[in-house]
């Protein structure tokens, strides 16, 4: 369970979500910080040292560049099966409002992390924890002993980020892609890399540009693909509120006016200060 008891989820307006409670894993590929789980070659080297532990290889068995291509594959993949869910301790951030909740025209969605949907899960794969900011890429993890090996932390990666993003106070929920709730696609991807395998087969479409593949057996679509979105959903009862932002239409206020009332959540209407660079949150008139 997390440390906070809530947690915060900046996003556009979207009102399927009040109809289906999907939220994105998202991959690797699709995160918008170049940095993300790319590690740095001391990374690597102490990656490699858990790789022998794990292989019970003798602390004198030589590096080759075998070893290391072994090694960075081993990464690699493991990289490309782990999708991201990032929440925040704030929700009232202007920047966060910005960048994430379209421009103040989206909403913030309050969570409940005391929820067994934050839990950690080892089957799978799916943990919830802070991120933390360093001035310098990852070099060195904590180490562990086991038969007499130091092994290395290797989730530590998933929540480390340049301090330059401090601001967003990120808290991620860390899980299989291919253990996602729904999975869909544009229909970009499903004719150029899945259609010619399941002909006769014609996707449900969910929106005027993804298509539903949940029903493809095998998982034979490549998750770490941004053309693949893997959803992870959201039980309602962890949901603890939605705030609407400032720039919100009013259409779309009553819209999420409404859900609320039906679901038995609180509403919240953002609203800028009068007097300082800061934004206030009332209850819906």
């Amino acid at each position: 369970m997390s440390d906070v008891p809530t947690l915060y989820k900046y996003m556009p307006f979207r009102k399927e979500f009040f109809d289906n409670f999907y939220l994105r894993c998202t991959p690797r590929s699709a995160l918008n910080d170049p940095f993300e789980l790319r590690p740095s070659d001391q990374y690597m080297n102490d990656h490699s040292w858990d790789l022998l532990a794990q292989r019970e290889m003798s602390p004198e068995t030589e590096f080759s560049e075998e070893l290391l291509d072994f090694n960075g594959g081993f990464l690699e993949k493991a990289f490309n099966k782990i999708g991201i869910v990032s929440f925040s301790e704030t929700n009232d951030n202007l920047l966060m409002w910005s960048h994430y909740g379209d421009n103040h025209r989206g909403m913030v969605v309050a969570f409940d992390t005391s929820h067994d949907f934050f839990i950690k899960d080892g089957s799978k794969s799916r943990q919830l924890g802070r991120v933390h900011y360093r001035k310098d890429r990852m070099k060195a993890l904590p180490q562990r002993l086991k038969n007499g090996f130091h092994m290395s932390d290797s989730t530590r990666i998933y929540f480390e980020k340049s301090d330059e993003w401090i601001y967003e106070k990120e808290h991620r929920l860390m899980s299989d892609l291919y253990a996602a709730d729904a999975t869909l696609c544009t229909f970009e991807y499903y004719n150029k890399r899945l259609r010619h395998k399941h002909r006769g087969y014609e996707p449900e479409a969910v929106t005027d540009k993804l298509v539903s593949i949940n029903d493809i057996e095998n998982k034979c679509h490549d998750a770490s693909d941004p053309e693949v979105l893997c959803m992870l959903k959201v039980p309602p009862e962890c949901i603890l509120s939605v705030i609407c932002g400032a720039n919100m239409p009013d259409e779309q206020k009553q819209e999420v006016r409404e859900y609320t009332q039906r679901l038995g959540i609180s509403f919240l209407e953002a609203v800028p200060d009068a007097d300082e660079y800061k934004l206030k949150f009332r209850q819906a008139e």
